[in-house]
């Protein structure tokens, strides 16, 4: 099976394959799936002592991916992939179910058209669709998503998934990229006290402009292909495209203010930030902050400090390369003046 940007590009879903998602998205679906799934593989994968997982999580178009890639090529890290779908809550079920049909498609560049390739091996944000199935009618509305304490038995239920994940590709640790968790990062360090989040983030101004870049590109790719639409919205990818809902928090903009210009990207860029530094001490603790324009510009010395945040030896960071810069119209004075203050604060906490 191709991954979704492979739809868009033509590749393809087949008739079956399609009707296969469309069936195993369904909640009752998921939910049968791990509970099957943690019932067959659960105590031994629970028996496996694992390592800290990580979190990679902020907002979109900060180099996500590329950090995902960085830490996963270290060999360290569980991660699920587009191997995993359309059960990504049964990896270990779909793996054997599934090996003697298993092939192979060539790396191709993914929909979002920033140069970055990649196959059914490649780590990928599958996790929401855990959250969406156990805790989505406590988060996601039509209109917003709204940030949420998970319940006991939600977090009970993650530790599970991270254990079967780890035991379906045999490694120590667990590795998530999902912006999601953005909104639920007390649970996060409740599951996991060891917890370490990384937040990456760039200049608010160039990361508002390409959100909104990539918010009208992945319009129009949804509307060209309504499956691909509706994949991203089983994936719980609710950033930007045809089921974008911004976040419930102070600062961001409504769901009826237009997404369309930039000061609406650049609010959620404001907002979401400062979520992320008003944090609890709990959390706090565990955050890693992340300045990408920086690392870029000294691959070097920011991947050290990643290497040490995280404890794995990883790679030198020489394929890092600044993201290309928008030109930009249109911007409120006031509102881009307080992303900047927030953003000097970022880059303290980077140091």
């Amino acid at each position: 099976m191709s991954s979704p940007d492979g739809v868009s590009a033509g590749g393809g879903y087949s008739r079956a394959d399609r009707l296969l998602h469309r069936l195993a998205m369904n909640p009752a679906v998921l939910d049968l799936s791990f509970d099957l799934e943690r019932a067959r593989y659960g105590a031994v994968a629970r028996a496996r002592d694992g390592g800290a997982p990580v979190f990679v999580t902020g907002l979109a178009r900060a180099g996500t991916t590329i950090l995902l890639r960085l830490l996963h090529d270290s060999g360290q890290f569980a991660s699920l992939t587009y191997r995993d779908m359309p059960f990504p809550l049964a990896p270990n079920s779909w793996q054997k179910m599934s090996r003697r049909s298993r092939h192979d498609v060539a790396a191709q560049e993914r929909g979002h058209g920033d140069g970055i390739a990649h196959d059914l091996d490649s780590p990928e944000a599958i996790e929401e669709v855990f959250w969406r199935s156990t805790e989505g009618k406590r988060y996601i509305t039509r209109s917003h998503v709204h940030p949420h304490e998970p319940l006991p038995d939600s977090v009970d239920a993650f530790r599970d998934l991270v254990a079967l994940v780890r035991h379906r590709y045999d490694r120590p640790r667990y590795l998530s990229k999902n912006n999601a968790n953005v909104l639920r990062l007390g649970g996060i360090v409740a599951a996991f006290p060891d917890a370490v989040l990384i937040h990456p983030f760039r200049d608010p101004l160039q990361q508002a402009a390409s959100l909104l870049s990539q918010h009208r590109r992945s319009v129009a790719l949804g509307r060209a292909d309504p499956f691909r639409a509706s994949y991203m919205r089983w994936l719980g990818h609710y950033e930007f495209g045809r089921s974008h809902r911004p976040p419930l928090i102070p600062g961001a903009p409504a769901s009826s203010e237009p997404t369309d210009r930039i000061d609406y990207w650049l609010a959620i860029w404001r907002a979401v930030h400062r979520l992320l530094l008003d944090q609890p001490g709990e959390v706090r603790a565990r955050q890693v902050f992340v300045d990408y324009d920086a690392l870029c510009a000294q691959p070097a010395a920011g991947v050290a400090r990643i290497a040490a945040a995280t404890g794995v030896a990883l790679g030198s960071g020489d394929g890092l390369r600044p993201p290309s810069a928008h030109a930009v119209e249109g911007v409120s004075g006031d509102l881009l003046a307080e992303a900047r203050a927030i953003h000097s604060q970022l880059v303290a906490r980077a140091r």
